[in-house]
């Protein structure tokens, strides 16, 4: 982490200078790329989610926000129902508060425009709509047939977008950003792979880039010269055969060669290969800033205009050396800035000790974006509910009160920072020697470094605003009655099971054999590694890192592994935070063995007799040294039991009231500190933040 700035110093002067496009000025080089949110459920107009969402991060210093995509043209369906529909004119009222709001606090914006194309579900609106694509080809994403589309449609999608751009216009927004990239329809047709066409929309270069061009022609022509547009590209479409750097540059040379583009916004991927999109912490940091230095170069000696670059920058000093040194005119940190709307003014203030840092894990934003939820996010349980829990709703408690947490996990440390920020004297009790709970177990999995970033910040924060911590400590709940706190939060945690159940199978409490020596805990694997024997087999119960992880840490470590899992796949729950496929190259190429549909039926000195869920069957018997368990944990909470009617005032919060996701008890560490966990206040029924006021103005300002 950087160096704390020193008093009149700018430790950041690339990244905090201004920057001009087109016919504005941008105050700095940290932007925010569009994102789906999934902010509109309802009507698919912006809504106060949408807008205390967005002026949150304006307030917080971010230069340049790019909305959530926004649909141009009723055949744009998308996987569901939660985007914004650009197209409908009623947006444009409502969209002219979120631009005030942004304004208001010096920030500018820029509405993205899309064309699904095939990336939809015909059936994902309340009604059925054909999928357009260039060529008639299923989508790598829904696995639906989309069909080839006419000139006429094509005429009509142009013009749908230059309709849209003029709604944007009028809101208020500074420009908009055509999304040509990621496996939407535009870029379907930039893409050699998907692009099958015969017509003078196919087969060369200067074919594929025509319609793309001709859209933007459109978009140009509506709004004139002094609007911004920008495009968003893929440089490298990160599939077998797709196109890659060099041949992107080209296309993208020949987009701005018209003129009529202001900058050119520069990712990777495609729906084929989703991860590249948003990738998971796996992905090395800073891995596509060389295509963008060359792309940035390139377009250059074409038109002057500026280069904004993704790619897993995640480090401040990283992204200033990137902007002093021309490989980009500005920084896209999109999750860092979900994490923490005031990521840019705490950097510029020399505030760096108290950023909440993105530990890239994909788990409360795009994992709940892909069952259809609004986005939020680990670290920041505001995020998404700024409404609501946003900074301006952290009010001074009514009385500086004492209070008591026991137990320094992230449930507990995020009580005990809330409740001291409110004005409350918060001793924070901790058994172990460190903060962090089983988040130090989480960071030693392969790749999962960035999981410790939450005690280290956290750990900055609780002893900056005044925490009295005392680590090595354990009360019983004699000491906790004497100590006579105002309020006691219990947050001490879990333990795990080792007793071999599985949901598929709740009739058996217990598999024989659990309880020999030679089968162990995740946590005690982790713990002592150097207990573990050569031969391993791991029974999967949790379908995610828990268990795939921890038999990485052991093919890493020479381990023989085989892990057994209830599962119709392996680690299925990876799937929907994007981390599936880059955990199967490792696993694999280390030498993985698994078996699904199974569980065991008991286990007997070094064997193991499986059996197949469905039929019931006996199945393989497994021989090995260890069996390890990654079956879930149980409630450590017999303090709060003994507490129970001792203490006025007594909560329990985390894994110690029932082991869940990180992002539900860090939430729930929230609700304690704000005192509203047993009040109605804690619940947000469904559609409350999806209103439409001036709120904000009398909110925020």
């Amino acid at each position: 982490m950087s160096q704390p700035t020193m008093p009149g110093e700018i430790r950041y002067p690339h990244l905090f200078s201004p920057l001009r496009v087109g016919n504005i000025t941008i105050r700095n080089r940290l932007m925010q790329t569009a994102h789906a949110k999934g902010f509109h459920a309802a009507d698919g107009l912006t809504n106060n989610r949408d807008i205390y969402y967005q002026a949150e991060r304006a307030k917080g210093g971010a230069g340049l926000l790019v909305t959530g995509a926004r649909h141009v043209h009723p055949q744009s369906t998308g996987p569901s129902r939660t985007l914004a529909r650009g197209n409908r004119p009623e947006i444009i009222d409502r969209d002219a508060e979120m631009t005030a709001a942004v304004h208001a606090f010096g920030g500018r914006i820029i509405a993205q425009l899309i064309h699904f194309g095939p990336q939809g579900r015909s059936g994902s609106q309340d009604d059925y709509r054909l999928l357009w694509g260039p060529s008639t080809m299923k989508s790598p994403a829904y696995n639906e047939w989309a069909r080839e589309m006419t000139k006429a449609e094509m005429d009509e999608v142009s013009e749908a977008f230059a309709q849209t751009a003029l709604y944007s216009k009028a809101s208020g927004f500074d420009g908009v950003e055509l999304h040509y990239s990621h496996g939407y329809l535009h870029q379907q047709f930039l893409s050699f792979v998907y692009n099958k066409r015969t017509d003078e929309y196919g087969g060369s270069l200067e074919n594929i880039v025509r319609f793309p061009i001709e859209t933007l022609a459109r978009v140009r022509a509506a709004v004139g010269p002094d609007f911004v547009i920008g495009i968003r590209v893929s440089m490298d479409e990160c599939s077998v055969d797709g196109m890659h750097a060099d041949t992107a540059i080209e296309m993208t040379k020949l987009m701005v060669a018209t003129g009529l583009v202001d900058y050119v916004s520069a990712t990777a991927g495609t729906y084929a290969a989703h991860a590249d999109q948003i990738p998971p912490g796996d992905y090395a940091e800073n891995w596509l800033v060389a295509d963008g230095a060359r792309m940035r170069k390139a377009i250059r000696e074409i038109k002057d205009i500026p280069l904004f670059i993704v790619g897993h920058i995640v480090d401040a000093d990283m992204a200033e050396q990137l902007v002093a040194t021309g490989a980009t005119d500005m920084v896209a940190m999109t999750r860092t800035q979900i994490a923490d709307p005031q990521y840019a003014n705490k950097l510029r203030d020399g505030r760096e000790d108290e950023i909440n840092h993105c530990i890239r894990c994909n788990q409360a934003c795009i994992a709940r974006l892909m069952v259809g939820n609004a986005i939020s996010c680990v670290v920041n349980p505001a995020a998404g509910r700024e409404q609501r829990f946003g900074l301006h709703t952290l009010a001074p408690a009514a009385r500086s009160a004492k209070w008591l947490v026991v137990g320094g996990g992230p449930a507990g440390m995020q009580a005990a920072l809330v409740l001291r920020q409110r004005g409350h004297q918060v001793t924070l009790l901790e058994a172990s020697d460190q903060l962090g709970g089983q988040l130090n177990y989480a960071a030693q999995l392969p790749r999962r470094h960035k999981f410790g970033f939450i005690a280290r910040d956290m750990n900055l924060q609780l002893r900056k605003a005044g925490v009295d911590i005392r680590l090595q400590t354990r009360w019983d709940a004699q000491q906790i009655i004497d100590f006579a706190a105002d309020g006691v939060i219990i947050a001490t945690g879990s333990t795990p099971i080792k007793t071999g159940f599985t949901s598929t199978r709740p009739a058996v409490d217990v598999v024989p054999g659990s309880t020999q020596s030679n089968v162990l805990s995740v946590i005690e694997v982790l713990k002592q590694p150097e207990n573990v024997g050569k031969r391993v087999v791991l029974f999967d119960e949790d379908g995610g890192r828990y268990a795939l992880g921890t038999a990485e840490f052991l093919l890493d470590r020479g381990h023989q592994v085989h892990l057994v899992s209830r599962f119709i796949s392996l680690a299925p729950n990876l799937a929907l935070t994007l981390d599936l496929p880059v955990n199967y190259q490792h696993v694999f190429r280390k030498g993985l063995e698994y078996t699904l549909n199974s569980w065991v039926r008991h286990i007997d000195g070094n064997q193991a007799q499986l059996l197949n869920l469905f039929t019931d069957a006996d199945s393989a018997v497994l021989s090995a040294d260890t069996f390890i368990m990654a079956c879930g944990h149980t409630p450590q909470n017999g303090l709060y039991q003994a507490l129970q009617g001792r203490v006025q005032n007594l909560q329990c919060i985390g894994d110690a009231q029932l082991p869940r996701p990180l992002q539900d008890i860090i939430y729930e560490g929230m609700l304690a500190g704000r005192e509203v966990l047993n009040s109605p206040q804690r619940f947000i029924e469904a559609g409350e933040l999806e209103g439409f006021d001036q709120s904000w103005r009398q909110a925020l300002v």
